[in-house]
């Protein structure tokens, strides 16, 4: 499974007017929400990666050196059991909370393509949209930079102030791509010229940049205790 999944992040990527052109058969709710899963987890993935090495870590090494000798055998396996526990219950928790988010956000994105589909004059199904959207949720692996940029910020790498135009880079990116995307994506499902696709693709566009506006201001400052 986990090899179609990246196959189809390939094609999605890399030859995405092919792909919409050829788009998947089936209901939006099977594949199309399977690959958003998956990616959502993916991220997760990598983000719990992230949190362990910045947060709990530290807090683990502090305790370790404290053990010598003999104690360190005995000790050892008990700890190596609990990291485990505590990453599994850090990645199940945001994995969840990652993956109902990019599932809530890419539905919301497609039944906005949807509409402004219509209002250019396409002649799709909202499911068609939603899941043309879904499957766009690949773009959203470019945010792994973001998590990395986490780990040299803790290191002192990167100051705070860099980490946040790093982010604001990668997640421009982010809706640049996924605008051409989206705008691919109208074009093929609901039969449009291509000035109206990439107009109809300006609502989900205009939304993601809105909330990513509301995050650089409101959300990242807070931040500033998990990432310095």
């Amino acid at each position: 499974m986990f090899k179609h999944y990246l196959e189809t992040v390939a094609q999605v990527l890399v030859r995405p007017i092919l792909f919409y052109t050829n788009l998947p058969a089936g209901d939006w709710r099977e594949e199309s929400v399977t690959f958003c899963s998956i990616t959502s987890w993916v991220l997760a993935f990598v983000l719990s990666i992230v949190i362990f090495i910045n947060q709990l870590l530290p807090v683990g090494v502090t305790l370790w050196v404290q053990v010598t000798g003999w104690k360190l055998a005995i000790i050892s396996p008990v700890m190596a059991v609990l990291t485990f526990m505590f990453f599994v219950i850090i990645y199940s928790i945001i994995g969840g909370a990652l993956m109902a988010g990019l599932l809530a956000l890419f539905s919301a994105l497609g039944g906005l393509l949807y509409f402004g589909g219509k209002v250019m004059g396409g002649k799709s199904e909202l499911a068609a949209s939603i899941k043309a959207s879904l499957y766009g949720s690949a773009v959203a692996l470019v945010m792994i930079f973001p998590m990395i940029f986490m780990i040299l910020s803790k290191r002192g790498i990167l100051d705070f102030t860099n980490f946040k135009i790093g982010y604001n880079i990668v997640y421009s990116f982010f809706v640049l791509y996924l605008y051409g995307i989206l705008a691919i994506a109208a074009r093929k499902t609901q039969g449009i010229e291509r000035w109206k696709a990439f107009a109809a693709a300006l609502l989900p566009a205009a939304v993601l940049i809105i909330l990513g506006i509301f995050v650089s201001i409101f959300v990242l400052p807070r931040m500033q205790n998990w990432v310095v």
